[in-house]
This record gives structure tokens, sequence and C-alpha cells, in this order.
């Protein structure tokens, strides 16, 4: 047991390491955003343009209220001490007047923009919608690329009696993007989905005010997304994970179209909704793993980026903060992982046996027949391939956002 569990306690101190360093220089990185530079634009813009009264008040550039307050009470002592005479040039009052009538309407100007900074007007549902697919589609595409060999490393170490191990690395890792054109052609539309209906769905709930918590939209707007997700995704995880693993009748370079004959032709009986059935084994654990694993993975992100909004967070940011909520999800969910792909594995068939067995009593059969640290099987690269994925997923998902963000303001 003592060696599944070891990776995922150094997984686990690189985490806690990060953070502690992550949250010490979160503080500067605030203070060095778009935003903030905006905002110290927009402040010098307003300066005064009488030097000689800078001079006089000894003014900042920008202007607190302490300032503000500071420039009216100087301005009404200009007024009590100026002169007051019959004699006086009425050009002279009139000049001191607007002055001093300039100096506090720039003030208040002033005081108004700090109080009130400029902000970017939000995007309807529909549009939240928009770029939530097209940047769900470019995640998808970038993540499936590289993580896909420590996919295939993860879930060989996760069947049972397994030949693979970390001692023997080639072999580990041979043939490890057998299998990659089907979740490919699937993880395309099946992310773009997924992003679109989870921000839709976040989107929605804010703006009818319901007055929930953030981490309260970001579980409705999962539990949402992933249905249609699994939906799409199922049938190619299925073949995937039978090419991975080897599965009885499946072959190293076996093709994508193959595969799906094969898994048809292992569905009980002929019908159509037998090899349905087939391609959806597993589906039920799949959504029931997802629903933890992102909600723990967003739930963590929005906590890291400080509930900062998407024009806020940098593709650099973005990375980290990915990385590290992404980590930390998959290393918990670890034993759900396992038993999700051990069922996709194996034909529905093969599965009847357990049937009865729910879902808690599946994963105690392995812990008791197996032991603990099974249900921890491929720990290291499993944390690896997520902080990988997370770190791409976010940095994209941020910067596509971003753009097509700017895009509808600009309409």
């Amino acid at each position: 047991m003592t060696k599944y569990f070891s990776s995922g306690w150094i997984a686990i101190a690189l985490a806690a390491s990060l953070l502690l360093v992550l949250s010490s220089s979160l503080q500067v990185a605030a203070l060095t955003t778009p935003s903030s530079s905006k905002m110290i634009r927009n402040q010098k813009q307003h300066d005064y343009d009488d030097s000689s009264i800078n001079k006089s008040m000894h003014s900042k550039p920008e202007l607190s209220r302490r300032g503000f307050i500071g420039s009216c009470a100087a301005a009404a002592a200009c007024t009590v001490l100026a002169p007051s005479s019959s004699n006086a040039s009425p050009l002279h009052q009139t000049s001191d007047t607007t002055v001093n009538s300039n100096l506090i309407a720039s003030a208040a100007e002033q005081e108004k923009i700090s109080i009130n900074p400029p902000t970017i007007p939000a995007l309807t549902s529909f549009q939240e919608s928009i770029s939530g697919f097209i940047s769900g589609s470019a995640v998808s595409t970038v993540k499936t690329l590289v993580k896909y060999p420590l996919d295939t490393a993860t879930v060989r170490l996760q069947m049972p009696n397994t030949q693979y191990t970390l001692q023997n690395l080639p072999k580990l890792f041979s043939g490890s993007f057998d299998g990659i054109v089907a979740p490919l052609l699937s993880n395309i539309p099946a992310g773009a989905v997924f992003f679109a209906v989870k921000d839709a769905t976040k989107s929605a709930l804010k703006n009818s005010h319901t007055g929930l918590p953030k981490w309260a939209l970001t579980s409705a707007a999962v539990a949402m997304a992933l249905p249609p997700y699994w939906l799409i995704r199922n049938p190619s995880e299925v073949v995937k994970t039978r090419i991975q693993v080897r599965a009885e009748g499946y072959y190293e370079g076996m093709s994508t179209i193959d595969a799906f004959q094969l898994a048809l032709a292992q569905a009980d009986g002929n019908s159509t909704k037998a090899g349905i059935s087939e391609l959806y084994q597993g589906y039920s654990e799949n959504v029931l793993y997802g629903f933890p694993a992102d909600i723990i993975k967003f739930v963590v992100y929005d906590y890291l980026s400080g509930g900062k909004g998407k024009s806020s967070v940098s593709p650099g940011e973005g990375a980290v903060y990915g990385a590290l909520s992404t980590g930390v999800a998959q290393l918990v969910t670890t034993p759900l992982d396992v038993l999700r792909n051990r069922i996709m594995a194996v034909s529905k068939e093969e599965q009847d046996r357990d049937v009865k067995l729910s879902y808690v009593d599946r994963l105690a059969k392995i812990a008791k027949e197996e032991g603990v640290g099974e249900l921890f099987a491929g720990t290291t690269p499993r944390v690896a391939k997520a902080m990988l994925s997370g770190a791409i997923q976010f940095a994209t998902y941020e910067e596509t956002k971003q753009k097509i963000g700017q895009f509808f303001i600009k309409k």
C-alpha cells in the first residue's frame, strides 16, 4: 500500500508548497493587473493642469479621499484670505473664484473616479454560452493531444492484475497514442458543450440574483453540464480504454473503426439497443466521478484566483491556478477513476455478475479483495497528467474567453 500512497503524499506536499508561495505572490500580482494599470492611467489624466497650484498645495498625482478633503479646505482658506476691499479688481476676484471652483470640481471628479472605477459590461447568458463553446473546443483539443500518453499509463496501472509497472516505463508507454482518434473527435464537441452549458447556467443564475454563494453557482453549473458532456464522450471513452489496456480482442495499432465494430459485436444481442448499451458502459459512473472532480477543480480554481473575473486572470495565472486545482481534484477522486475505468474496460456481459452491487459496494470490494492501495493505483501519472492538463485547460480557456469577451464588448 505504501508504494501507492508515497507518490500521492509527494504530490500533496508539492501542491502545498506551491500554494504557500502562490499565496504570498498573489498580492503583488494583483497590483500589476491590466485593470489596476488602467485605473492609474485614468487618475493621471485628471491631474491638475495648473502647476503652480500643485506646487503650493503639495498634491499627489493620485488624489485620495484625504487629498480631496484637503483640497477643499485649502480652497476655502484661499477664499477667506483673498483681497476683499472695494478697490480690488473685479477681474482678479473672478479669477480667484474660478480657480477655486475648478479645483473643487476637479477634486470631486477625481474622487468619483477613485470610488467608481470603469467597469467592463457583463456578457449575456447567450454570449457566455458562445464564448464557452469556442473556449471548450480549444481546451479539449490541446488537452487531449498533450496528456494522452499519461492517461494511457494511468489506465493501464489501474487494471486488476495488471502487467504494467512504473519500473518498466518502455512497456508502460508503448503504443501510448493508440486509440487517440476517437477521444479527439468526441472530446472537442463534448468539451465545447460542457463549457457552453456551464457558463450559460452560471451566468443565468448570477443574473437572476438568487443570492447563492459562488461555490453553489459553480456546483449547479457543473451538474447541468456533465450529463450532456458524457452523453457525447462516453462511447469514445469506452473504446479508448479498451484499446489502452489491450482488452480481449483489442490490439496495438487497432483502428478506431475496428474498435467500434468490435465493441458493438461484444454487445449482449444484435439489437441496436444492445449496441448502444455497450458503448455507454460506465456512463453513470463517469457522471458520478465527474461531478466531485469538476466541482473540486472549479471551486478551488475560483478560490485561488480570488474570484477575479476572466478579464483579470492572465494566461500565466490561469495555468498556475489550473494546475494546482486540477491536481488536488484528481488526487482526491482517484478511487472513483479506478472504478469507472475498470467498468469500461470490460464488456457489459462480463459486468453482469456485479450488477447487483452498488457503487459504494464495488469500491468496498476492490479494497477488501485487493487492498486499499489499489484504489489509488496510477496516482503518479494521474496527478502529473492532471496538473499538466489543468495548466493547459485554464490558460487556454482564460485566454480564449478574454478574446471572445472583448469581441462581444466591441460589438
